[in-house]
């Protein structure tokens, strides 16, 4: 530690100060203790001002790292969406066939219908002509 110029001035009691001097109640012996409360002053300053920088490095590096949580769920939530929009296009996709499978089936179901009807017709025509053929015949 550097001693000031002000340490080397010894002062008698009823001494007159040098010019320039910051004040007459400043004595040698309470000069070092001036000294040595500033540089106690300066070892905080210096301190708090290390503890600013670590403190300012970990705010940084919090902030890095919710960046990439951020950007980590930003690509999770684009990617579900994605699956979504897929998703829903195969509903889509399912639901219009099904919707033609239906008409086939309920068309399918009509032509059945129709040709169990005609069929029963046919039949009762043929019972009907089998019957009328036997009538001739029992009537020969």
């Amino acid at each position: 530690m550097m001693k000031s110029p002000l340490d080397k001035i010894h002062l008698t009691p009823g001494q007159a100060l040098p010019p320039g001097f910051p004040g007459p109640f400043i004595l040698a012996d309470s000069l070092s203790s001036v000294e040595t409360l500033l540089t106690n002053i300066q070892g905080l300053l210096k301190v708090a001002l290390d503890n600013a920088r670590i403190q300012e490095k970990q705010i940084q590096q919090e902030k890095k790292e919710l960046r990439m949580e951020l950007y980590r769920e930003r690509e999770i939530r684009e990617n579900l969406e994605r699956q979504l929009a897929v998703e829903l296009q195969s509903r889509t996709t399912m639901q219009k066939r099904l919707k033609k499978e239906k008409k086939a089936k309920r068309k399918l179901q009509e032509a059945l219908e129709f040709e169990s009807k005609r069929r029963e017709q046919v039949e009762q025509a043929l019972k009907q002509a089998t019957t009328g053929d036997s009538g001739l015949r029992m009537l020969k």
